[in-house]
């Protein structure tokens, strides 16, 4: 490998490092998956040939709104400003027209004027053009940041909308974690029961992390629920969640037909079939975890 590919490689090494580790704003144990969710859009749309700047009021608002409404913690309010005019502080966001706004600080200005002076952002000419001359290095980008921020099944599902091929990588599964899991769980859905075997294989059902594995949460049975690959996806995604009596409880944006009927509302209310040892039941901090940053009530 020459010198001049040498630096390149290293270069995108470096930058990859950035994308997936933005400086991100911390309260305790709080998801912010701002930052991670602009670079997703941003990268999704350079893939399809985007030019380097989008400008905020008719590019950013709205998509960036969407993604934090469905794939971010529930709150009061989501405010796509933030990300887009904090990323200036990572090293490789640049804006446009910022000058004209009110303040020129850390602190994003009001949106109206992100509107109204067309402020417009995206990665500085020299990280563009990395990519630009390579967008094959895009889908490496985006699966480093969906690795370091979301978990396996919300992965393949945000690749899937923003058109990313992605492989994921093993070393995010433990199989020691899947194992132990559904040995405690007797090999059954802890919603529905659902046990279904090929021969002595298992099929579709999986090992769920109840406090995320992205945010400290530990590879130990009591931070581990067996789910059929349904019940998973929903609890990873937040359409269900757990009380503190291990009850099961449902977003009330849950709708579809009957068979949905069957599926979640006809379990609302419903204990969880616990493991017969104790010690393996779902730990209340976890529990309590996942209720607030990912269940959407």
């Amino acid at each position: 490998m020459n010198a001049d590919v040498m630096a390149t490689s290293d270069t995108l090494d470096a930058f990859g490092k950035k994308l997936s580790e933005p400086k991100i704003w911390r309260k305790g144990d709080q998801r912010a998956p701002h930052k991670p969710l602009l670079l997703l859009y941003v990268l999704s749309n350079y893939k399809r040939g985007h030019g380097r700047l989008f400008d905020y009021g008719t590019e950013i608002h709205e998509p960036l709104l969407s993604l934090l409404e469905r794939y971010g913690p529930t709150r009061r309010q989501h405010e796509p400003t933030m990300p887009f005019w904090r990323l200036r502080g990572d090293g490789f966001w640049e804006l446009e027209n910022a000058e004209r706004c009110s303040t020129t600080g850390s602190k994003e200005p009001p949106r109206r004027e992100l509107f109204d002076h067309k402020v417009a952002g995206g990665f500085d000419v020299n990280h563009f053009a990395l990519i630009d001359e390579n967008r094959a290095v895009i889908d490496v980008l985006a699966t480093q940041i969906l690795e370091k921020h979301f978990p396996v099944g919300i992965q393949q599902t945000l690749a899937d909308e923003l058109g990313f091929d992605i492989v994921l990588s093993l070393k995010q599964r433990d199989p020691a974690f899947r194992l132990n899991v559904l040995r405690a769980y007797n090999y059954r859905c802890a919603i529905c029961g659902f046990d279904m075997r090929h021969d002595n294989a298992p099929i579709a059902l999986e090992a769920a992390h109840i406090r995320w594995k992205q945010f400290n949460g530990p590879c130990e049975v009591p931070n581990g629920l067996a789910l059929c690959s349904i019940h998973h996806n929903a609890f990873d995604r937040g359409a269900i969640g757990l009380d503190s009596d291990m009850r099961v409880v449902v977003s009330e944006g849950v709708n579809g037909n009957g068979m949905v009927q069957k599926l979640f509302w006809d379990f609302a209310g419903e204990e969880i079939e616990l493991p017969k040892a104790s010690e393996n039941y779902p730990r209340e901090a976890f529990v309590e975890w996942h209720r607030r940053e990912v269940f959407r009530g």
